[in-house]
């Protein structure tokens, strides 16, 4: 029988260390720019003394969680909220939330490429760009650099955070993410499957999707191009000072990444072994090969029931 194991530390003013928790709810995406985390503490909790709850917004945060008094990192982040009743919920952002915090600076190219304009917003944390992402003529004018990331996604762009196994931040950001690595875990029916009922087969040339690529000049004048199939589901890029034939490429892109072949959905599994987004795994259904994956999502959850992960797959890799 597994024993859970647990260990949070909030670090604050002062440092908090819980090895009992009544549950944790960690969501790791490559679609949106935060990752989460939501951790539920038990009911009787001492604070040494303290006449108010000694945590506050911005507190660093470190989860650890697994099995045996052997924990796996699976949270790095920052307090964002703190609940008012008992059991007492904190919620937490990745270091997403830093980015939140920090002003954009003010800048326009005439033309520029996607490294380019993240090296110069001086973010402070290291950054791996995927693919030259020419953006051509740019105004950088939102508020905050996480703002900017936004804004990007609309052209089909995502950023967001991956840590290393010490914990140190990497910006990834890219339309196409290469395969990372080696296979991380394999999954098999009656092994480490729990539940495959959320898996579906895909065909390509199944999947009806039209790309709308939009882009705008410095004279407001518009150019549209649309990719695809003519009756598919729309989806609409934005961007700036993209000729035509830029726009077509643009929106392959997007259309490359969506269509193909194999399992689309989601499984749960065991938190034995934590993944993350873009990590690599292999699938096998009731004995047969169903190829290799990118993780799009992960939804790691830690109570009373036990630790599982929901991991929702991405591209195909083979």
């Amino acid at each position: 029988m597994y024993i859970l194991t647990a260990k949070i530390e909030i670090k604050g003013a002062k440092t908090w260390i819980f090895d009992k928790v009544a549950s944790v709810e960690i969501e790791r995406n490559a679609e949106t720019l935060t990752d989460t985390c939501k951790i539920t503490l038990p009911k009787k909790v001492k604070w040494q003394g303290e006449t108010v709850i000694p945590i506050k917004r911005g507190d660093k945060v470190t989860v650890s969680l697994g099995y045996d008094g052997d924990p796996q990192l699976a949270f790095i982040g920052y307090v964002t909220t703190i609940g008012v009743k008992s059991p007492l919920v904190i919620n937490c952002e990745d270091e997403m939330f830093s980015l939140k915090q920090k002003a954009a600076e003010k800048k326009a190219y005439k033309s520029c490429n996607l490294e380019t304009l993240l090296k110069e917003q001086n973010l402070g944390v290291s950054i791996k760009v995927f693919g030259e992402q020419n953006l051509g003529a740019y105004r950088v004018t939102v508020s905050t650099v996480a703002e900017l990331l936004n804004e990007l996604k609309k052209n089909g762009i995502r950023s967001f955070f991956r840590y290393d196994t010490n914990g140190v931040p990497t910006l990834y950001s890219g339309v196409l993410f290469p395969k990372q690595g080696s296979i991380k875990q394999c999954y098999k029916t009656g092994v480490n499957i729990i539940s495959d009922d959320s898996l579906d087969q895909q065909k390509a040339d199944d999947v009806k999707l039209k790309v709308k690529a939009v882009s705008l000049d410095r004279n407001n004048k518009k150019i549209a191009v649309e990719v695809g199939d003519a009756d598919g589901e729309k989806r609409t890029l934005q961007a700036y000072n993209k000729t035509e034939s830029e726009l077509k490429e643009w929106a392959k892109q997007e259309l490359s990444r969506l269509k193909r072949d194999g399992l689309t959905g989601d499984f749960t599994t065991f938190g034995a072994i934590l993944v993350d987004k873009l990590d690599t795994i292999g699938i096998i259904l009731d004995g047969q090969k169903q190829g290799t994956y990118q993780v799009n999502k992960n939804i790691i959850t830690y109570d009373t029931g036990g630790f599982r992960q929901r991991i929702t797959i991405g591209d195909r890799i083979q």
